[in-house]
């Protein structure tokens, strides 16, 4: 019988995507009748879908059959979890050459307040002078993964949709999905380095709001096909509020009603597109385990002895082989360390030591800076301690340094006026009414990016 040529067909991915940012944590409790202690997952909504097939959704409320048939899928067909666009933290910057991976948290100290040194990072590309990264919470991840083995799911990776959405082809053009909670935009801007491809940008930004000017002036191409529009079909312009109509209580109810099925319809539709032609599969932190975790086998007595002895007569055969090569694979080590001398003979390169000179320079400068910055930060978060101002943004170009805080709600200008007086000891402080932020601008001083002699 003659095979085919044709490549096998990969098994078709399952997606599973929570609705929260954070992974739900396991609820211990005692029952004092059995006087055991039990744990019990807290449920979350939860959609998933195949390729081909229609989304379904799960809370806590499904019934347990529910469960159970998706748990089924997930011993055919390789998990992934899809963790939601704003779990996740995109960075594609500047890297000194030679940079290693133990060393690229100290890119991300000027870019993020996070704790660096605690996050798991994932790069997308490298190369000469840039580095693009995708970068969470490394206990975050852990939580998520420990969470979908407890419900038999056993993922074999991690991803966000983020990964799936195709690339623009030209800086003047986005693509973007509407996942039912946010709009997620993919665009370009100006290389990181000399040579480098254009900077790839992410932006997770809530479904009812206008999209920040730099983004709502660019063309928009909608993958799904599919897109909520304004009374003229603009794209790019935002969904009207429902609280900016003042029709009364009633019609605001249903407004809201209708957001929110379009919201499900929106989720749905993602969904099915992303299934059709799903993100890249990302590893774990450690993904050394069991792939079918909860499932153990114990041998019989017999079973262990017969491989007890089997694995002494291995060991035997081994040694044996190991005395009759070792003094001919001695006497090969030593000819090949001999010519491989013989290469090297003379002195090292002249330029190796200014090479590492300067690679170990522009990282004490970094370091220099980020100091610096923390400083700043300190002082700013200090003056605006008594207030509910929160830290939104944080980036660093060259000598210059830029903060924006958010506030909960619309703040009265006397908020906004002690605000930019508390801020106005340190750099040139801005209220910017339209997207309702206040930034900082930070002048860091010269001698600071400069490399030691």
């Amino acid at each position: 019988m003659r095979r085919s040529a044709r490549p096998a067909r990969a098994a078709t991915r399952l997606l599973v995507a929570p609705r929260l940012r954070l992974a739900p944590r396991t609820e211990t409790g005692v029952d004092a009748d059995a006087d055991t202690v039990t744990e019990t997952d807290t449920r979350l909504r939860v959609d998933w879908c195949l390729e081909g097939a229609t989304p379904h959704t799960l809370s806590d409320t499904s019934p347990p059959e529910a469960w159970q048939a998706l748990t089924r899928l997930a011993t055919s067909h390789p998990v992934t979890l899809l963790l939601a666009a704003d779990a996740v933290s995109h960075f594609h910057l500047a890297a000194p050459r030679g940079l290693k991976r133990r060393e690229w948290p100290l890119l991300l100290e000027t870019v993020t307040s996070d704790a660096v040194d605690q996050l798991h990072l994932h790069p997308l590309q490298r190369g000469r002078g840039h580095l693009e990264l995708i970068a969470l919470p490394r206990a975050e991840l852990a939580a998520w993964r420990a969470w979908a083995q407890r419900l038999g799911l056993a993922p074999a990776g991690w991803s966000c949709a983020f990964l799936a959405l195709p690339q623009p082809a030209a800086p003047d053009q986005i693509t973007t999905l509407d996942d039912g909670s946010h709009r997620l935009c993919l665009g370009l801007a100006a290389p990181a380095a000399p040579g480098a491809p254009e900077t790839r940008q992410w932006l997770a930004w809530p479904r009812d709001w206008p999209l920040p000017p730099a983004w709502r002036e660019r063309d928009c191409q909608v993958v799904d096909g599919a897109i909520d529009t304004d009374a003229h079909g603009d794209t790019r312009q935002p969904r009207q509020r429902n609280d900016e109509h003042g029709d009364g209580e009633r019609d605001d109810n249903e407004r809201h009603d209708g957001g929110e099925a379009a919201a499900e319809q929106a989720r749905r539709r993602s969904l099915t597109w992303l299934a059709a032609q799903p993100p890249a599969a990302l590893p774990f932190a450690d993904d050394r385990g069991a792939r079918w975790p909860g499932i153990s086998w114990q041998p019989q007595r017999r079973t262990r002895w017969l491989a007890g002895s089997i694995a002494l007569l291995a060991l035997l055969d081994a040694s044996l082989w190991l005395a009759t090569t070792w003094r001919a694979e001695a006497a090969a080590g030593q000819q090949q360390a001999a010519a491989l001398a013989a290469r090297f003979v003379g002195p090292p390169p002249v330029d190796a030591q200014a090479a590492l000179a300067t690679r170990a320079d522009a990282i004490d400068a970094l370091a220099r800076r980020n100091r610096q910055l923390s400083e700043a930060l300190a002082t700013a978060t200090a003056q605006l301690a008594a207030t509910p101002w929160q830290l939104s943004r944080l980036a660093v170009t060259g000598t210059r340094a830029s903060l924006t805080w958010r506030y909960p709600e619309p703040p009265a200008p006397v908020v906004v006026n002690r605000a930019r007086q508390a801020l106005a000891t340190l750099g040139e402080a801005q209220w910017q009414p339209g997207p309702g932020e206040l930034s900082l601008a930070l002048t860091l001083s010269a001698n600071a990016l400069e490399t030691s002699p």
